[in-house]
């Protein structure tokens, strides 16, 4: 067979110039991405060893981009776990890739593959802007030193802090800054192999912060947490308590700090009640790895005295109903706490402002209508008198939660057909004669039915 010179010279002379170029990997190097690089993509080559990274520290959230498949666009997906993600510098949305030379990889790379810039933005339970002091990631692979920028930004856009990838490979970076919302990372000059990001840890908040009364401590369910139930120091607080048992099997929150006692009015926010120091100081404690995600809290019962109306309205000898009776004095304090709720919630907030706060109201303690009710004591008119201003109260709470720009959840029917002289089984502490502050308080399955409601309101949170 023939073989025209000219062609063969030429076929030698591109072989002989491949062979003869330089070892940089986006020619002709193993790539990054266990391949070598060609201006059409990669081509198969040899990739890294695969290793594990290491574990989590206390307080710290890990992400390796291999909890989603590979070619995942990334968004919102990781949202439950405080960051979220898309393109910056004109870049498109960022997705799951693999990266053959990094030993950790799946990864995240921006759009288009491993050219893209990449920003996260921290983020409270539910999606609002938070902010963390210190974030690291992998930047890699690296062929050319200081191509690629790791910004970190406050939540004006202002950058707070700022470091390249400064030599090849897989780059560990680390910043720290005071209010750091967001970061970014991108090339600043030619990189030839690209990069993608890997590994990102940053501080994430696993603690629910429990503030409030009775209704929070969990009155009406010994055995008390030791300390709890002694002379001065009624507390009350207990583990069957429905903050306790949301901190259990809980996506947002693994822990809980249970601050809220017994007999607490709105004052104790801010004054010692029953031998504690007031409850936003021990807030304002929680910091580091006891920052709190979540704070919960039910507070206004005792300033409106429900627990002297139910007494009033139980004792024959009590004014219960009328002009003058608990349940028009009730109302009266309810138009003042009503006008200080407002500012309660946002003290609150501004002690724990990377925590999404959550209201949460009073269960109806009285069947809602007369052919349910089984007390001889209760007369249909205090019944109603009643319920009606457990409804005013939780009217109230909600509105002012709602001017303080945070949730609240109602938890009125979450014991409906189990109130108190209910002719069903009731899931409350009877009231009468003896028992206690215990009295008019939800039991296990009280709390359970209150735990199952929040629970589900912040389930909510985590899926928008």
């Amino acid at each position: 067979m023939r073989i025209h010179r000219r062609t063969a010279w030429l076929g030698t002379a591109l072989l002989i110039g491949a062979l003869a170029t330089p070892m940089a990997r986006a020619v002709d190097a193993p790539d990054a991405r266990g391949a070598v690089s060609t201006a059409a993509g990669p081509l198969p080559g040899k990739a890294a060893a695969r290793v594990t990274p290491a574990a989590p520290a206390a307080g710290e959230q890990l992400i390796t981009f291999s909890e989603f498949p590979v070619d995942t666009a990334i968004t919102r997906q990781y949202r439950p776990r405080g960051v979220v993600f898309s393109g910056t510098g004109g870049g498109g949305t960022p997705f799951i890739s693999p990266d053959g030379a990094n030993p950790t990889a799946p990864a995240l790379s921006g759009s288009p593959r491993f050219q893209g810039g990449i920003r996260g933005d921290f983020v409270k339970v539910g999606g609002a802007p938070r902010t963390v002091g210190t974030f690291s990631l992998d930047v890699g692979y690296i062929d050319d030193p200081d191509s690629v920028a790791v910004t970190a930004h406050d939540a004006k856009g202002k950058q707070l802090a700022r470091k390249l990838a400064d030599r090849r490979g897989m780059v560990r970076i680390t910043l720290t800054a005071k209010g750091i919302t967001s970061f970014r990372v991108q090339q600043v000059a030619g990189e030839s192999a690209g990069f993608a990001v890997d590994n990102l840890r940053y501080p994430r908040p696993e603690l629910l912060a429990a503030l409030g009364d009775s209704y929070s401590s969990g009155e009406a369910n010994p055995p008390y947490v030791k300390g709890t139930d002694v002379k001065g120091k009624g507390c009350h607080r207990s583990q069957k308590a429905w903050p306790v048992l949301l901190g259990k099997n809980n996506t947002a929150v693994s822990r809980v700090k249970h601050l809220a006692c017994s007999g607490a009015r709105t004052t104790a926010l801010t004054q010692s009640y029953n031998g504690e120091i007031p409850q936003l100081t021990a807030l304002g404690r929680l910091t580091g790895k006891d920052e709190p995600a979540v704070v919960t809290v039910t507070l206004g019962g005792n300033d409106v005295g429900f627990g002297t109306v139910l007494e009033a309205c139980y004792v024959f000898w009590g004014k219960c109903l009328g002009r003058d009776g608990a349940v028009a004095k009730a109302e009266k304090e309810l138009a003042t706490l009503g006008g200080r709720l407002k500012n309660h919630y946002l003290s609150i907030q501004r002690k724990a402002p990377n925590a999404t706060m959550v209201v949460v109201g009073y269960p109806r303690l009285f069947p809602a209508t007369d052919r349910e009710e089984n007390c001889a004591w209760l007369s249909n008119d205090e019944r109603k008198a009643l319920n009606a201003l457990g409804t005013k109260v939780d009217g109230v709470l909600a509105a002012r939660a709602k001017e303080a720009g945070l949730a609240y959840v109602t938890v009125q029917e979450t014991t409906a057909g189990h109130e108190l002289c209910t002719r069903n089984e009731s899931w409350f502490f009877p009231v009468g004669l003896t028992g206690g502050q215990q009295r008019a308080h939800p039991v296990l399955k009280g709390q359970q039915a209150i735990e199952a409601k929040v629970r589900r309101h912040i389930d909510t949170l985590l899926k928008r």
